[in-house]
């Protein structure tokens, strides 16, 4: 492309691509950014844990591998289980609460 087909500003470019975005069928708007893609990938958190607490985290899920009749569990296989319990469990979140509540103090 040459020097006199591009555009002189960004401001331009931006222009231009939002104008080459699919439009909506009905309305003829493009849609809003940020609204036609849905995340599908997992995402990646990172726990910091005390010494203590990771050794019973070590704890909790060999125990938890046992019971299941499984070699290994994942420690993220664990924490999902968990997070369903607590989303589930009204009276199980109200015990979290309490215990989030007696930590900050």
């Amino acid at each position: 492309m040459s020097a006199a087909g591009r555009s002189a500003s960004s401001a331009d470019r931006f222009k231009r691509a939002a104008t080459s975005r699919r439009k909506d069928e009905t309305t003829g708007q493009a849609p809003e950014r940020g609204t036609t893609a849905r995340r599908t990938k997992p995402i990646r958190i990172t726990i910091d844990l005390a010494p203590e607490d990771y050794r019973q985290m070590r704890r909790l899920v060999d125990e938890l591998a046992w019971r299941t009749d499984v070699p290994t569990l994942a420690h993220s296989q664990m924490w999902r289980a968990m997070l369903r319990r607590v989303a589930e469990d009204p009276g199980l979140l109200d015990q979290v609460e309490e215990q989030l509540r007696a930590d900050l103090d």
